[in-house]
């Protein structure tokens, strides 16, 4: 797993309910006028640091499920954010990740994948796509050659094609896909996305992302930059946790279980450099239940043993995790029961 940042990035910290970082001329005069004319005796304000600024904007991520979108904006980031599984629909709210250097901020908007729309999960998961793109300076999508362009990358180059944005393209997976792969899905995003520029990458291999990278940045305005420099996303650290769980559900089980599994976490204390986390997986059915448990709770058992590893590495210290499972009958299909276990929320592109 890529280092964790230095200090975890809480975005909701106390006393800051507003989108970001900001800066504010005004109150810097004030707050100096304050240290000046106050008594002595009282606590003197500390100024806010210096605006800084560059290329800034929101780069929304679209691609069909298992594009490789999450894995790309983990290699970017340099920080195991979104989870990532072999399966389709690994995602399913929207990400932020922020990545700062010197002269810009990009701000990527991991998005569910594209997909015709069955249960009120993916209603939300589609509504969540809509709005990212609408918040977007930029829209990237991306593709898979490995798979013949289909349904899906229609829907993909509508939305892109219809949000009126800028827009980059990139064909992802050029490790895996033959020359013949690469050149007909290069035609067909061409023949529908006339005009935009395609760039030929591996997520796996982030030199192959620079120049990608540099064109993204040149196509985002001037301005501030939103969050500070260390910021790196603005999830929760039990929010990643959570994910963190999931991840290790889509890979240990197969078929319908991992799709139909919720993580919601119940507890979360910290003792020093210890965490000890209380996790419900939630599942529309008792087979899946016993699916998830196993035989004598060995799957259960290797579900927390991994999970503890990963949950050990996002926090930089040991983890103590306890699983239990829950059926709550077909979840997915509740608009209610999906906006508790998933938190879709009310943040840009959300």
């Amino acid at each position: 797993m890529p280092g964790v940042p230095r200090q975890w990035p809480f975005f909701q910290a106390a006393g800051n309910s507003g989108g970001g970082f900001a800066c504010d001329s005004t109150y810097l005069e004030t707050t100096n006028h304050m240290s000046e004319t106050t008594s002595s005796n009282l606590p003197q304000i500390d100024p806010l640091p210096p605006c800084l600024e560059g290329r800034v904007g929101y780069i929304a991520l679209v691609g069909r499920p298992n594009v490789g979108k999450s894995t790309f904006l983990n290699a970017v980031l340099d920080f195991r954010l979104a989870a990532v599984s072999s399966k389709p629909q690994t995602t399913r709210r929207r990400w932020l990740g922020v990545r700062t250097d010197a002269d810009s901020q990009l701000i990527f908007l991991d998005c569910p994948g594209v997909h015709e729309v069955g249960t009120a999960l993916d209603e939300l998961m589609q509504e969540a796509v809509t709005r990212a793109v609408q918040d977007a300076d930029l829209v990237l999508g991306m593709a898979d050659p490995t798979r013949p362009p289909a349904g899906e990358d229609r829907l993909v180059a509508e939305v892109i094609a219809s949000s009126g944005k800028p827009a980059c393209l990139a064909l992802n997976k050029t490790d895996a896909a033959s020359p013949e792969q690469v050149e007909a899905a290069a035609a067909f995003f061409a023949e529908h996305l006339p005009g935009i520029p395609q760039f030929r990458i591996c997520a796996l291999q982030p030199a192959s992302l620079t120049p990608l990278i540099q064109v993204v940045k040149e196509r985002l305005p001037v301005g501030p930059f939103f969050y500070p420099p260390d910021q790196s996303t603005d999830a929760m650290e039990r929010e990643v946790g959570a994910e963190l769980i999931r991840e290790t559900v889509l890979q240990l089980l197969r078929d319908e279980v991992p799709h139909a599994t919720a993580v919601v976490i119940e507890e979360w204390r910290e003792h020093g450099e210890r965490r000890r986390i209380s996790a419900v997986l939630h599942v529309e059915r008792e087979s899946q239940k016993g699916i998830l448990i196993g035989k004598s709770g060995r799957m259960l058992a290797r579900i927390r043993t991994q999970s503890e590893q990963k949950l050990a590495e996002l926090t930089g210290g040991p983890v103590r995790l306890r699983l239990w499972v829950k059926v709550a009958p077909n979840w997915r299909r509740d608009r209610r029961r999906v906006r508790e276990f998933e938190k879709f929320a009310n943040r840009p592109g959300n």
